[in-house]
């Protein structure tokens, strides 16, 4: 047990008399600073206190390795915001329900995203295509902004220029929507039976007037209620995730200042592709790029030599280099068929866990479900859905060790404004309910005729 005094501290008697200007107090055993000696005041590293410059960042980190461009850049983009869960910057595909699936709201920057298709549909270039879409709007926002720079470019491997000319177009409403547009806008015009028609609503809300406010109230207390965070970031973000209609093309069409493609040649290879794809990145300064691969690896696009394993291989750790030089402000979409590579291959499994950070798949429905829909839903055939979208990898989460997985558990449908995402369950047919309710009832019916037929009556029994 020691009987020092609080104040001591052990060993400081030594430790303080070989300190130079420093004296200890012999009453109460503390360190006296202001009784140093003239002429020799505190020094830190051999320079006085006012010279002494203190550095932000650690020693053993240097200034080219502070990420630069990731906040200031895109502060007034409108395709970039932040994740709802990580914080990090994230851009739109182009479909509002494939954001909300990701976790993020988007594609986190310098992240990866592979759609696979099971069959020989189109639904996953329809997807891609609403990327492209979602990229070319951004482009033009920024173009009409006062920058009068667009911030925004677009790569395209495999396919030709003439390919990009078939964009989706952006939704302008329904009819009924146009109509209540032009009644707005000649109701907005001065004429007398305007001016009259407005006198007599407005003598028709005085009698009315606490009513109205009432049901005013009520409504806006009610809308409140029911707003979300997600339509608070709308309005937050208003140009992110436009809506487009597949109808339609995009006018004008997209011209090679938006998006750059890079066709497969006779005698392209990879190497070349990559030093395209840098170069173009590296011209396009403080700009964000998206990057689309159709068709991955679909014989009528690739020749035998490209897709070969080595060369395949080699190409995507060029792209994930490539991924990683730019991570601040590049995203990559591809399309993959699994008709030709199934999830059982061993390449695709490389894929999916070495290269790509995000994988769904779109898997078309069977024709006897499909035709069972279509009966179940033949007044209402807005409510068919095309096929289950299974969700495999989420960026960035899945590396952090979430496991969010689910097959059979989601359903999709291309429609014509919007690409829907939405809870799969098997719906009911009426028809074969009241059928079988009707077979029944007859089968009870007649159970209760042979039942009434039968003579319960005992013997009588004397003794």
């Amino acid at each position: 047990m020691s009987f020092r005094r609080r104040s001591d501290i052990i060993g400081g008697s030594k430790a303080s008399s070989n300190l130079p200007g420093i004296r200890r107090n012999p009453r109460d055993g503390s360190i006296d600073i202001s009784s140093r000696r003239a002429g020799k005041p505190l020094v830190c590293d051999g320079k006085p206190p006012s010279q002494v410059r203190f550095n932000r960042y650690p020693a053993s980190i240097s200034a080219s390795t502070v990420p630069k461009g990731k906040v200031g850049t895109f502060v007034q983009h409108p395709g970039i915001r932040p994740s709802i869960v990580t914080s990090l910057l994230c851009t739109s595909t182009g479909s509002e329900d494939i954001d909300r699936i990701l976790e993020h709201n988007g594609i986190p920057l310098g992240s990866s995203f592979l759609v696979e298709e099971d069959g020989a549909t189109d639904f996953g270039i329809s997807l891609l295509r609403l990327f492209l879409a979602q990229g070319v709007v951004y482009s033009r926002l920024q173009q009409r902004s006062l920058s009068r720079q667009s911030r925004t470019h677009q790569i395209v491997i495999g396919v030709p220029q003439q390919w990009i000319s078939n964009l989706p177009g952006l939704y302008n409403g329904s009819s009924r929507q146009k109509k209540q547009e032009e009644l707005e806008k000649s109701g907005k015009q001065v004429s007398v039976t305007n001016v009259l028609e407005e006198n007599h609503v407005s003598q028709m809300k005085i009698a009315w007037r606490y009513g109205i406010q009432q049901q005013k109230m009520q409504s806006i207390a009610s809308a409140s209620s029911r707003i979300s965070p997600e339509f608070n970031s709308s309005r937050q973000y208003p140009n992110y995730c436009s809506q487009f209609d597949i109808t339609s093309t995009l006018v004008p069409a997209a011209n090679p200042t938006e998006v750059t493609c890079i066709p497969f040649t006779q005698n392209i290879n990879y190497d070349d592709i990559l030093f395209q794809i840098d170069s173009v990145i590296s011209h396009k300064k403080d700009a964000l790029v998206r990057i689309a691969i159709p068709s991955f690896l679909n014989p009528l696009l690739y020749s035998e030599e490209l897709t070969q394993s080595r060369n395949v291989i080699a190409f995507l750790y060029g792209m994930k280099r490539i991924m990683h030089k730019y991570r601040n402000r590049v995203v990559l979409m591809a399309t993959l068929g699994l008709d030709l590579y199934s999830r059982g291959n061993p390449f695709v499994t490389i894929l999916e866990s070495n290269f790509m950070d995000a994988v769904i798949e779109l898997k078309p429905f069977d024709p006897d479900l499909r035709s069972y829909l279509e009966r179940v839903y033949r007044k209402q055939p807005m409510k068919v859905k095309h096929g289950h979208l299974n969700i495999y990898k989420i960026p960035q989460l899945s590396e952090l060790g979430l496991m969010k997985m689910s097959e059979l558990e989601l359903c999709f449908k291309n429609g014509r404004k919007r690409f829907d995402v939405e809870q799969w369950s098997i719906p009911i047919d009426e028809e074969e309910t009241k059928e079988r309710k009707q077979v029944d009832g007859q089968g009870q019916n007649e159970k209760v005729h042979v039942k009434s037929n039968f003579n319960y009556s005992s013997p009588s029994m004397e003794f």
